[in-house]
């Protein structure tokens, strides 16, 4: 294995802080918390802090895991597997999801642990989100600050504006408990971070204890040493054949409803290019991979259905279930070019697109006005971009997609994965020295007496930025 050694000096291991980080889902999943958590696990020590994390044992997961990832973890993380509620049994109740199957034995760990004096803050990113309550109850019992990062929002009124087809099974039942635990588990908040300041900025207006100044933006950021390990340990890509003479564009991640005029949008500009320079539109393939979060999604396709109303078939492929994280950066090492498709939320923040920047390949990001991913890709000097909003449609953006396509099919050899030195500030040792500057502001108030006891006079903290 092959480790990324940061700038920052390590403090004595006695000087640091004690973090526990909550996390039903953690390596060797695959999935973005997993990937996050373990980000900031892995730089926290070198700011001040020593993280333990608190997950489920993985064969409790529903979903497949990729058993190489432990590797990736620093040796020394100290890691606390539970038990987890069976889910043939919890799914007699209609819930399947980690975070409310481990809710009982994590709040065991996290007493066990808070009375033995070894916890001076909880962090917990969400989703799953019901353990987010968690926080809340170590603080109300113990005195404990705690962090809450947003990955993605959890209260949202955007499938309610959608047909009832369009809407995720259970989504009544799911929205009314967002609504419910939500504001339980924020109302003591130490401060919230999530990797938008659109996304903390939506939470805190909905409550009136909190203000904007109570979030902070912290994206994803990048860690080269798992570029390091991948190309020390290559994988096979299952995808595609880069060497079978066609031009293979992909996108790695998520899809989703919130997604689908986007998709129509490039897809009726690849239609368009076939009709205009069938010779080159017609080498192009595209591949969408890992676009459903559903535990059995392999027929649970969200891109080929659009593709097949323009007739692209041919040209597409979309591989739904979620494909292990060194497979999904592999792919991306082996494409000519990749396409970062996202949202009609205003503030929909991709995660991928920082592996995007890393591996060096050419980028087509097509996002929302409002979306910090066109800020970043114009700070890195990196890829095409086509920006959508309220006064400027999607469905009118055809011909600029048109033309970046173009562009982008007309690169050459792809160039080796970029320097270090070009992306320093959105790498994942980046953003954890922003997330370490929040946990010490949150611990000084508090040791300062400037946290008030909520259960006397209700009020709140802001953590400046």
């Amino acid at each position: 294995m092959l480790d990324f050694v940061p700038n920052v000096r390590l403090r004595g291991l006695e000087d640091l802080k004690r973090v526990l980080i909550v996390g039903a889902d953690f390596v060797p999943s695959s999935l973005p918390p997993a990937l996050r958590i373990r980000f900031f696990a892995r730089h926290l020590p070198s700011f001040g802090w020593k993280p333990t994390v608190l997950t489920a044992d993985s064969r409790c997961y529903e979903y497949s895991v990729d058993p190489e990832n432990i590797h990736l973890l620093p040796q020394d993380l100290p890691v606390i597997r539970t038990s987890a509620v069976p889910a043939r049994i919890s799914k007699l109740l209609g819930i399947g999801d980690i975070g409310m199957r481990t809710m009982w034995q994590h709040w065991r760990a996290i007493k066990d642990l808070c009375r033995r004096g070894e916890v001076d803050l909880i962090f917990i990113p969400v989703p799953p989100y019901v353990p987010m309550a968690l926080g809340r109850m170590a603080h109300d019992r113990f005195g404990v600050p705690y962090v809450i990062d947003y990955i993605d929002p959890w209260v949202t009124d955007y499938y309610w504006k959608k047909p009832k087809s369009e809407r995720p099974p259970k989504w009544f039942l799911a929205d009314a408990l967002s609504r419910i635990v939500e504001p339980y588990a924020l109302k003591h908040v130490g401060h919230m971070i999530g990797v938008s300041q659109g996304t903390t900025n939506g939470v805190a207006e909905r409550y009136s204890w909190l203000s904007t100044q109570d979030g902070s933006e912290i994206p994803y950021g990048v860690e080269p040493s798992d570029f390091q390990y991948l190309a020390a340990h290559p994988r096979k890509n299952l995808v595609f054949d880069r060497q079978d003479g066609c031009f293979h564009i992909s996108s790695v991640g998520r899809g989703g409803v919130d997604q689908f005029s986007i998709l129509r949008a490039l897809f009726e500009a690849v239609r368009l290019g076939l009709k205009e320079a069938p010779e080159r539109y017609g080498r192009l393939r595209f591949h969408f991979v890992g676009t459903s979060y559903a535990a059995n999604a392999t027929s649970n396709f969200q891109v080929m259905p659009l593709a097949a109303e323009y007739g692209l078939q041919e040209l597409v492929s979309e591989r739904p279930g979620r494909v292990p994280y060194l497979d999904a950066l592999q792919v991306l090492l082996d494409s000519h070019a990749l396409v970062a498709i996202g949202s009609e939320e205003a503030h929909y923040t991709a995660s991928k697109i920082f592996p995007y920047l890393l591996s060096g390949r050419p980028i087509l990001a097509i996002f929302h006005q409002a979306s910090s991913v066109l800020e970043i890709l114009r700070k890195s000097r990196t890829g095409l971009t086509v920006a959508f909003g309220a006064d400027d449609p999607i469905g009118g953006k055809t011909t600029e997609i048109r033309t970046a396509l173009d562009a982008l099919s007309s690169a050459g050899e792809p160039a080796p994965p970029r320097d270090l030195h070009e992306l320093s500030d959105y790498t994942a040792e980046a953003m954890t020295a922003k997330l370490a500057a929040v946990f010490d502001n949150v611990m000084r108030l508090h040791q300062n007496h400037s946290l008030p006891n909520p259960a006397k006079d209700g009020q709140r903290i802001a953590v400046p930025k």
